[in-house]
């Protein structure tokens, strides 16, 4: 018998939701119908258990009632309205196997859909394109990591995509509960299904053990990629995203960049630290506030005065010292200053801030602290995610361009990429062969 169905998952005010399979014709509605979160009416939904989650499905007999004017269908219709579309809903139709490390993924069998808890260090802007069944889709990758010194590229859709970027900024902890995982491109990667849900800053005990190892040297850690995202993308541990490419290329294309930030991944090495600008000694921290901002559980790093007062706080209270470099990385051919701020800045000079706010002040002093920095130049490769946007700076529009990230290159999947860009260049090319 040939037979036509269609899965909606459904949500009300008990901030919950599951998937109810409709059949037949109504199933083959216009898709217009379900879109733009619908109000329904279902009447005669059979629910089952199924691999330790619960499933609906329309009986024959049964009803679809769309847009009802119940009492009971204005509740659900107020509760969306004043919050209930940003609600974290429970799925009760998840079937995932749980919260697991990263790394494990890389045996574990695939497609398979799990539960994560990391570190968001790197994410992508937003991307708007139409699928090819002519629907507007809008998605966000981001990359997450955990103590198991392993990461994933994860994507995000819709409205979760589309949050402000200052929520995935600042490596901020995240628990991820139904993330379909699959084999792409020789790696892992993962993508959050609608019954999933994403949360900001977790206060669960896994999240507390995955917040101390990044506070206790995660951030420094070398990471094992398991999202590849072509040539050369892969060697950084993690953190590499955005289009591969040489120095020289990334600044003609940075140049180019309009008001939506553009994302480069490059492997290079560090050149230079500016250590004086105009023959004035120039800094390489500063003192920033480490008091949460209102309503937040992130630190406010704005700079404190020599008291350790704070203007943007207004008052005095914990600080601690920040890295802000301006880096000059190099390749085979070009080299460019980058922005490079804490995190980041730490991993290129292999030195957290304390650290380089204690040897200024030991006895090497000055001299010493500029020792240390000059002994990381051209040590080692580095995978190096670059993001270029359009500011406005003074009324004049000016190319911004940062250092996001940057780890040690992962040497082995770094090889294999110029391998294959190697086959390709000699496949493009006509072989000579000597006698």
């Amino acid at each position: 018998k040939e037979l036509v169905k269609r899965e909606i998952t459904i949500a009300d005010q008990s901030a919950a939701s599951v998937a109810v399979t409709l059949w037949g014709a109504r199933a083959q509605q216009e898709d217009r119908m379900f879109d733009n979160h619908v109000l329904v009416s279902i009447k005669g939904v059979i629910v089952k258990e199924w691999k330790g989650a619960r499933m609906g499905s329309l009986l024959e007999a049964g009803s679809l009632a769309f847009q009802p004017s119940t009492p009971e269908a204005e509740k659900v219709r107020q509760w969306w309205a004043q919050g209930g579309k940003s609600a974290n809903l429970t799925s009760l139709s998840l079937t995932q196997d749980g919260l697991i490390e990263l790394r494990t993924l890389q045996t574990k069998p695939a497609p398979c859909t799990v539960e994560l808890c990391g570190i968001i260090v790197n994410f992508r802007p937003t991307y708007s394109f139409t699928s090819k069944e002519g629907k507007e889709l809008v998605k966000r990758e981001i990359t997450v990591a955990d103590h198991s010194a392993a990461s994933m590229v994860v994507t995000l859709w819709g409205e979760r995509a589309q949050q402000d970027d200052s929520l995935f900024d600042n490596h901020a902890l995240v628990n991820i509960k139904g993330v379909l995982v699959k084999e792409w491109n020789g790696g892992r990667s993962g993508s959050l299904l609608e019954g999933g849900s994403l949360v900001f800053q977790p206060a669960t005990p896994e999240a507390e053990k995955v917040r101390q190892w990044w506070a206790q040297g995660g951030s420094k850690q070398g990471l094992t990629a398991l999202s590849q995202e072509g040539p050369g993308s892969a060697g950084a541990g993690g953190a590499a995203s955005g289009r591969s490419c040489s120095v020289e290329e990334m600044r003609q294309a940075a140049e180019m960049v309009t008001s939506q930030p553009e994302v480069f991944s490059v492997v290079g090495r560090l050149a230079l630290v500016q250590t004086r600008k105009q023959g004035e000694v120039q800094p390489l921290y500063y003192i920033a506030c480490q008091e949460p901002r209102p309503g937040s559980s992130l630190p406010c790093n704005k700079r404190v005065g020599e008291d350790g007062f704070c203007a943007a706080c207004n008052r005095v209270g914990k600080a601690a010292p920040r890295l802000n470099l301006r880096c000059r990385f190099t390749d085979f051919s070009d080299s460019a200053w980058l922005t490079t701020f804490h995190e980041t800045a730490q991993r290129v000079l292999s030195m957290s801030a304390e650290e380089a706010k204690a040897t200024e002040a030991g006895e090497g002093g000055r001299e010493g602290l500029e020792a240390a920095v000059k002994r990381c130049y051209f040590q080692q490769p580095l995978q190096i995610t670059v993001r270029a946007r359009l500011d406005s700076y003074n009324g004049e529009a000016r190319t911004n361009i940062t250092c996001a990230d940057a780890r040690p290159v992962n040497r082995t999947a770094h090889g294999r990429a110029m391998l294959k860009g190697i086959r390709e260049m000699l496949g493009e090319a006509p072989v000579v062969v000597a006698h």
